[in-house]
């Protein structure tokens, strides 16, 4: 089951977070265990639909409450998204790669607003994978009793 979610930002962009559901024979391709497997997996996506400017910070409060709502009205669910380079992105510290950045700040504000909502249930686990001498970036969002399946799923898909 695919979801999506719009967000119209005053300035005129328009972003959907689009929720794409991980089939089981997908997962069990890496495992067959019980606890990985009565889990739901979503492959988050942030597509830009229309504007072209900076993102604001109540669009990434939009989205960050898009997911926590999600997350608390589905409590087998784990969020899975991937940090690419795509599009350059507009940061501060030049040192840091698009990845990189997209990474901490979509860290910073999600643990935010877990903090906020006084909800320490949930965990962003972070999963950096090296391949041909880039650093990239994954991150689950799940039920902090999910964490280790989560990380047994997170391993697994390391070694492959």
């Amino acid at each position: 089951m695919d979801i999506s979610f719009d967000i119209q930002s005053t300035k005129g962009d328009h972003l959907r977070v689009a929720l794409s559901y991980y089939d089981k024979e997908s997962l069990q391709t890496f495992t067959e265990d019980p606890l990985v497997l009565t889990l739901v997996f979503y492959d988050v996506t942030l597509v830009r639909m229309s504007g072209n400017g900076i993102v604001g910070i109540k669009a990434l409060k939009a989205v960050c409450d898009i997911l926590y709502r999600f997350m608390k009205e589905n409590e087998t669910a784990v969020l899975c998204f991937y940090c690419d380079d795509l599009t350059d992105v507009a940061r501060r510290h030049s040192d840091l790669t698009p990845q990189e950045y997209r990474s901490q700040l979509f860290s910073r504000m999600f643990d935010m607003h877990i903090r906020s909502n006084k909800n320490e249930n949930l965990v962003n686990y972070q999963v950096k994978l090296n391949s041909g001498g880039d650093t990239r970036f994954a991150h689950f969002i799940t039920a902090e009793k999910h964490l280790p399946a989560v990380k047994l799923l997170a391993g697994l898909i390391m070694e492959k």
